[in-house]
């Protein structure tokens, strides 16, 4: 890892910016490194005009999200976030490899119940790479629900 000035720790390329207001974090898949997926989403949020409910009601599912990603093993967990027309969609994801990816169940579960009642929208998704992935969507003060 690369070392910042006075010894300090850098993120270099665990935090990037490729397309406009995108951003992705990578920490390793253990529960003690989601409160830096979780401040990082907040920021992005805030930027887009969520409002500060909106974005710890965001905090929160991204921690319930994480959570249920963490228990399908792998070695990093990642946070892909990206402005919308109406908010900020955020793509939580692992590099596990894992065969039926959502759980069984899962859409009659606690988890579940969580995340709808904290985001807008929330999908069970594969990453590109074969992982579990959840994908939320918060929407920004103002917009309307379609």
């Amino acid at each position: 890892m690369p070392v910042g000035p006075a010894g300090a720790a850098s993120i270099g390329p665990l935090v990037s910016a490729t397309l406009p207001d995108a951003v992705t974090v990578a920490v390793p898949a253990r529960a003690e490194h989601l409160h830096v997926l979780r401040t990082v989403v907040a920021s992005v949020a805030a930027r887009h005009r969520l409002s500060l409910d909106a974005i710890e009601d965001l905090r929160i599912a991204i921690d319930e999200a994480c959570a249920q990603i963490l228990r399908a093993g792998g070695t990093t967990i990642t946070a892909q976030m990206r402005g919308v027309a109406d908010g900020i969609e955020v793509l939580c994801s692992s590099d596990a490899k894992v065969d039926g990816w959502p759980p069984e169940g899962f859409d009659r579960g606690f988890a579940a119940q969580v995340l709808s009642g904290l985001a807008d929208t929330v999908a069970w998704e594969t990453a590109e790479d074969g992982g579990p992935a959840i994908r939320i969507g918060k929407r920004a003060v103002g917009s309307t629900q379609t």
